[in-house]
């Protein structure tokens, strides 16, 4: 029975719908028949939104929580942003929304899905309503809100590599469309107009941008990218500022969430807090032409400070805002010739410090990276051995959680990263330097 309604839903879908996202719908209608078969066929409406539960709380079915769609996670959390334990798993679209505008006609409205780390084993479909996470019920408790991890379903257009996932936490919506911030979604279409006024006040403040982007630097010009991931054509914006032979940096000098560039001519800081081409905003003097400079926010202010590491020694100087004057801390760390580097290695919002030590090119594996998770003298948390002979060191927030994890490029601008979602990708010209970035905040209808 439930093998020929599958293909009865199918052939609908088929008549009203391109080659491309057939097989997408048939899919999402089999899913719903196979987990409420008798409710999708009797009653109206998606496959996303098959049944009335008015989820273990006292509701009514015309209130909000039972329409069998899942709350925004900005009710939750506050931000329109995937929560800690939890994956996007899929995405679906509106058309012609009001609240996606692009030279000033509605357009399309992207909802991705929220599915939470289970706690147990996968059913059909690569999901199960086990997890440690949360208890299906109303957001907050509310009628007035649409359910929380709840349903168990995948669109399955994102983080496909990630086989079994829980039941779906929240949801977020954006006009940007989802593989263009996040490489493990596709773009194989699925379309839910029923959700074209959805909303919630909370999604019309601006939202933070997490995780790391690439950048590189090359005689003067700055490429940035706006996703990571193997895409044929990744977006990106270039600019010059500096010149050849300068030192790349990029940090969020004024506090307003973005890191924007800089660059390091001998021992002559010079800042802007725009990626644009344009004037320097911060031009000063900070320690020994040679030394090699590092920045990063060193109190978790969420302003970046600057630094230099002694080229002939072990000796690091930090001064916690971008602007000149005496270190406001000087300690030894390392040992001569080790590359400095720096990130928030445990997600507390400090910056700390850290080396790579390279051995000899015949000795495997080449590269160990001692780290320590405050920006002062000491021995290192964290001993890890990662890279190979002389690829360029990077780091960045890859999997978006708040931590710096380890990477590198290899020549020819080819990317391996630990720790990320997307291991390996191109990005970037061949003999560039690279660097990471993260964008500050974006609103509906602009690029993350």
């Amino acid at each position: 029975m439930t093998v020929r309604l599958v293909d009865r839903a199918g052939t609908a879908i088929a008549a009203r719908t391109s080659r491309r996202s057939f097989i997408t719908k048939s899919t999402l209608a089999g899913s719903a028949l196979a987990t409420v078969p008798g409710a999708y066929v009797l009653r109206p409406g998606t496959a996303y939104a098959a049944l009335c539960r008015c989820n273990n709380q006292d509701c009514g079915c015309g209130q909000t929580c039972c329409d069998g769609y899942t709350e925004f996670c900005c009710t939750l959390t506050g931000e329109n942003t995937c929560p800690t334990d939890t994956v996007p798993a899929g995405w679906w679209k509106v058309d012609g929304s009001s609240f996606c505008t692009s030279s000033g006609a509605p357009g399309p409205r992207y909802y991705l899905d929220c599915n939470a780390i289970p706690a147990g084993p996968c059913g059909p479909g690569g999901v199960t309503r086990l997890t440690d996470q949360c208890d299906c019920t109303c957001a907050e408790g509310d009628c007035s809100n649409r359910k929380a991890c709840c349903t168990a379903f995948r669109y399955g257009q994102c983080n496909q590599a990630v086989s079994c996932l829980g039941p779906i936490v929240c949801r977020v919506v954006t006009c940007t469309p989802p593989w263009r911030f996040d490489p493990t979604c596709t773009t194989a279409t699925a379309t839910d107009n029923n959700t074209r006024w959805h909303n919630r006040p909370c999604l019309e403040r601006p939202t933070p941008t997490r995780g790391a982007l690439p950048a590189t630097f090359h005689n003067g010009v700055w490429t940035l990218g706006f996703s990571i991931g193997n895409e044929d054509e990744i977006e990106t914006v270039s600019f010059s500022f500096g010149q050849a032979g300068d030192i790349p940096v990029m940090g969020d000098w004024n506090g307003d969430g973005a890191w924007t560039v800089g660059v390091v001519r001998g021992n002559r800081w010079i800042l802007r807090d725009e990626n644009t081409a344009g004037p320097a905003d911060y031009n000063f003097v900070f320690g020994e032409p040679g030394d090699i400079p590092v920045v990063g926010d060193w109190n978790g202010t969420g302003r970046f400070g600057i630094g230099m590491r002694e080229q002939n020694s072990r000796r690091w100087h930090l001064r916690e805002t971008a602007t000149a004057g005496d270190p406001d801390r000087t300690f030894w760390f390392g040992r001569k010739g080790d590359q400095p580097i720096v990130g928030d290695w445990n997600g507390d919002g400090n910056f700390g410090i850290g080396i790579v030590r390279k051995r000899a090119r015949f000795q495997r594996p080449n590269a160990r990276w001692l780290l320590r998770t405050s920006a002062s003298k000491g021995r290192p948390n964290i001993r890890v051995w990662f890279g190979s002979y002389n690829p360029r060191y990077v780091v960045g927030d890859w999997r978006k959680d708040g931590s710096t994890r380890l990477g590198m490029v290899r020549a020819g601008g080819k990317w391996q990263l630990r720790g990320g979602l997307v291991a390996n990708f191109e990005f970037g010209h061949p003999d560039a330097i690279p660097l990471t970035w993260q964008a500050a905040e974006w609103t509906p209808g602009q690029r993350p």
